[in-house]
């Protein structure tokens, strides 16, 4: 991303105008041989759509890859998206290289137009949809129309123009069985930034009376615990004090745990300025997920917190996201994944009021968001080798 860019994106009354500049740079890419660009029309605003193919016949296609960006304000999709097609553009990348085995790749750079047009206080500075739902809980309902046990899906609203867009697309691949569809959807998170320092002003303090509310809390210790061999002999790690409490405690002796918090502090210290991140698997997506992050993280170590799981099982949630989706159909070979790195525009307002007062916030904010972009092209890159 440029400083132009970020300027642009931080500029919100103009924002209309960085959306329209965006959209066309994406169908400029249209020029290229075998690429195509599509656009759906919503009522919430215009979906670009990018298909790279040699062949669209779904009897000689044998892998489609989809790469989804910004249902939310998270944009490391949608200017990760834009760089790689700009490196096939200047040849950085070979069309014909990543074209290989009868494979089409499809980008859905920007599926919650409203979002990225109107970030408002009010709908978290863009990361719902007009009517304030989260596009990110409908895919179940949109691929399983007969699929009623998600309590947290959301089955009073109608499923959102945006996602019938990508069903009605992958429609005629869906239906041959044989072709293997991988889905790789790019979010952001600032919750391990948010726990991590949370856990270090507090987990002292309480000691082994902390109360582990969230499962990512937990995944931050482990982590600790196998990068620095701290060895724990009581089973579980985790434990419910009684079976309808919504949170855990970690099962350490006290001195363990005072380790366990030092080394916290060194890992944070030493991990700061790097790009925090994980993948997310279902069960049928858990062998290529689990490859896919590891090979990733080792093309990109310098760059990212080191870690000793770069990819968790989704099962913590229960929504009728596009990876829980994946367990749910019946349809063979499907593989649903999902990448969440660092969040970058959490609160957009606030980083407005940065820009204006803090003297590096240009140079370390750009600094961020183009490793994240590095992070969303190689996970491609990854991708497209993945079989």
């Amino acid at each position: 991303m440029s400083l132009e860019t970020l300027k642009e994106l931080l500029d919100l009354p103009n924002r209309n105008k960085l959306y329209e500049k965006i959209l066309t740079k994406f169908k400029e890419f249209s020029k290229l041989d075998d690429l195509n660009y599509l656009e759906f029309e919503t009522s919430e605003g215009k979906v670009p759509i990018i298909i790279i193919s040699k062949e669209l016949d779904p009897n000689k296609v044998k892998f489609v890859k989809v790469f989804v960006g910004a249902q939310h304000n998270e944009y490391n999709g949608l200017f990760g998206f834009l760089e790689f097609l700009n490196m096939i553009k200047t040849s950085k990348i070979s069309i014909n290289e990543i074209l290989l085995n009868f494979q089409i790749l499809i980008f859905a750079p920007l599926m919650n137009p409203y979002g990225f047009l109107y970030p408002k206080k009010e709908n978290k500075s863009g990361y719902f949809l007009e009517n304030g739902t989260n596009l990110n809980r409908y895919w179940r309902r949109t691929f399983i129309p007969e699929y009623n046990k998600g309590e947290n899906d959301l089955n009073q609203f109608n499923i959102p123009e945006h996602a019938r867009i990508m069903k009605n697309l992958l429609e005629k691949f869906w239906e041959n069985e044989d072709i293997s569809i991988y889905i790789l959807d790019f979010h952001e998170t600032s919750l391990l930034k948010r726990f991590s320092t949370e856990l270090i002003e507090n987990l002292n303090k309480d000691s082994i009376t902390y109360k582990f509310s969230h499962w990512l809390k937990e995944a931050i210790v482990y982590n600790i615990i196998k990068l620095y061999n701290i060895p724990h002999f009581r089973k579980p790690l985790f434990y419910k004090c009684t079976p309808n409490t919504n949170h855990t405690h970690i099962n350490l002796t006290t001195k363990q745990l005072d380790i366990v918090y030092e080394r916290l502090k060194e890992y944070i210290a030493s991990n700061y300025k790097k790009l925090s991140f994980y993948f997310c698997y279902s069960n049928r997506s858990k062998k290529y997920c689990k490859e896919l992050a590891q090979n990733v993280y080792e093309k990109l170590k310098e760059l990212l917190w080191e870690t000793y799981f770069p990819a968790f099982n989704h099962h913590f949630h229960d929504h009728g996201c596009l990876v829980n989706m994946n367990d749910a159909t019946k349809r063979k070979n499907v593989y649903a994944m999902e990448l969440e790195s660092e969040k970058h525009f959490f609160n957009i307002f606030e980083e407005i009021e940065k820009s204006k007062k803090e003297t590096n916030y240009f140079k370390e904010k750009l600094k961020k968001v183009n490793a994240s972009i590095i992070l969303v092209i190689e996970s491609i890159k990854e991708m497209i080798k993945l079989y």
